[in-house]
């Protein structure tokens, strides 16, 4: 019988860098009204930065453990939050190079994104479905005022209004299946028992919180809304949006189907299961699941190929980002699947692979698109392919790291993405779908397409109408810093990839034979 593999941590312990990162917004809201609009833009988003270095910085100390079951915190689960918490403060520093260009009059949007990491950071530590519903609500609503921050362009009315609209029936989907779940369990927490006769009501609970899911991480056939989300938002918030939200969504996804996998196969391990777990799946269990498996495999493929396709023909970085985006949850989707079962019966679920894969595409992503908001000129109207021709020669620093950035989507060597991506595939090969694997490579070279598109227009002849970039040292160091980060993390990859020993005991997580 499973033991308790979590301990009980302190709330405010546990909870400090988020904690941290909601004071600095606060704190940005309060003092906003005071300030003018050139201080605005020149205290406030150092204020938000701070605040979320200071809780990345916290994680050091912050105590492995849950509170109630409703939130915890194990290794996975540290390097997303990390994840966001430095997504967040890239972002910021993004926002501010885009809005004190625009002359934004309001201070607001600094504290926004605070509110947005908040809700992302909560969304990696629930383990209720409660918890997970409102850190999703927090994230979102910041999001979508951030999305319609620019107020006289219809790009951003179309972008805000398809976002919000489709955002709150998904969120209705979501909180449906919530209702159904307790109704089968008589509980919100992941992985709880099901009451005897209501397995099926359990599953349709999981399909509609799986649905709402999907939904934010914006994968086929979830996906009309990013690209003109993406495109009516300024550059910075598109990359803090394709970012954080990834990271929000695909942690609850994967901590979903790891107690999913467990309780299927007839084990609960009495406590708050770690995403660094390794689950044993039954061949019961692989049964009561496999739909789902097949599904997310499909799903992943679709939105590979949709993706990667329909990113060869865009021309804004924007919209080439909003459909890589769709192609990039595709190959985590397939982190998701289920091993194909061994001759004795069972298997392991253990999804190392897609966390690294999920921190690196954060990172690079929120870097990235600091960098184009730093070329793109004022209101972003320099984004497009063409007006970025040369800006690597005009603005070497700023190429540089793109050229970094980018070559992380693409997986290439020496970079997070390519690693990543390497992990992905392998984890395919080792649970039997080679086919799978062959062909999800080649299309992983046709998105390498579009990638060396942007390269070879970024370091190209100078164009006529160059974009100055600013001189931002808050842009400057993070995107640097961010840089340095998809680099240097290819060399730890164990810290994801393999289970948890010290949280999980000596073996890994075993599920009780059936009698």
């Amino acid at each position: 019988m499973a033991a308790e593999i979590m301990p009980t941590a302190s709330l405010l312990a546990l909870l400090a860098p988020v904690i941290l990162l909601l004071v600095g917004g606060l704190a940005a809201l309060g003092s906003e009204p005071f300030l003018d609009r050139k201080a605005k833009h020149t205290w406030l988003p150092w204020v938000v930065a701070l605040a979320a270095v200071a809780g990345l910085v916290s994680l050091a100390w912050t105590p492995v453990g849950q509170v109630h079951g409703l939130l915890a915190l194990d290794t996975a689960r540290t390097w997303l939050v990390g994840a966001v918490l430095a997504s967040t403060a890239i972002g910021i520093a993004g926002l501010q190079q885009s809005l004190s260009r625009d002359e934004f009059e309001g201070g607001e949007p600094y504290a926004l994104m605070a509110f947005a990491g908040v809700g992302a950071a909560i969304m990696v530590m629930a383990a209720d479905l409660l918890a997970l519903f409102v850190g999703l609500e927090i994230a979102s609503l910041s999001i979508y005022a951030l999305v319609g921050l620019r107020r006289d362009r219809l790009d951003s009315h179309e972008g805000l209004f398809k976002y919000f609209i489709m955002g709150a029936v998904f969120s209705a989907i979501f909180l449906y299946g919530l209702a159904m779940t307790y109704g089968a369990t008589g509980s919100t927490a992941y992985g709880a028992p099901v009451i005897a006769g209501r397995e099926k009501l359990l599953l349709l609970g999981h399909a509609l919180v799986i649905l709402g899911l999907l939904f934010k991480v914006g994968a086929v056939p979830f996906h009309a809304w990013s690209p003109d989300a993406y495109t009516g938002a300024p550059v910075a918030v598109t990359g803090f949006m394709g970012s954080v939200v990834k990271v929000g969504g695909f942690a609850a996804l994967g901590a979903i189907w790891l107690n999913a996998s467990a309780t299927a196969s007839g084990s609960h391990v009495g406590g708050v299961l770690p995403l660094d777990a390794a689950v044993t799946l039954t061949a019961q269990g692989a049964a009561l699941l496999k739909p789902f498996s097949m599904i997310f495999l499909v799903l992943g493929l679709v939105s590979v190929v949709i993706g990667n396709f329909s990113a060869l023909r865009q021309v804004s970085i924007r919209r080439l980002v909003a459909f890589s985006s769709v192609a990039h949850a595709g190959y985590m989707l397939f982190a998701l699947a289920l091993p194909v079962l061994a001759d004795q019966g069972t298997s392991t679920v253990q999804l190392g692979s897609l966390w690294y894969y999920l921190v690196g595409y954060a990172v690079a992503t929120a870097g990235a698109l600091t960098a184009v908001a730093a070329l793109s000129g004022k209101t972003d109207d320099g984004d497009q392919l063409h007006l970025l021709a040369g800006q690597g020669r005009t603005q070497p620093f700023y190429g540089l790291v793109l050229t970094i950035f980018v070559a992380s989507f693409a997986g290439l060597p020496p970079t997070i993405g390519f690693l990543g991506k390497f992990l992905i595939f392998g984890d395919l090969v080792g649970k039997g779908y080679v086919v799978w694997a062959i062909v999800t490579m080649l299309l992983a070279i046709v998105g390498a397409a579009f990638y060396l598109k942007l390269l070879v227009s970024l370091w190209s002849a100078v164009g006529k109408e160059a974009a100055s970039a600013g001189s931002s040292i808050m842009t400057r160091w993070t995107v640097a810093a961010a840089a340095i980060a998809v680099v240097v993390l290819m060399a730890c990859p164990d810290i994801l990839t393999r289970p948890g020993m010290a949280l999980a005991g000596p073996e890994p997580v075993k599920a009780a034979q059936a009698p």
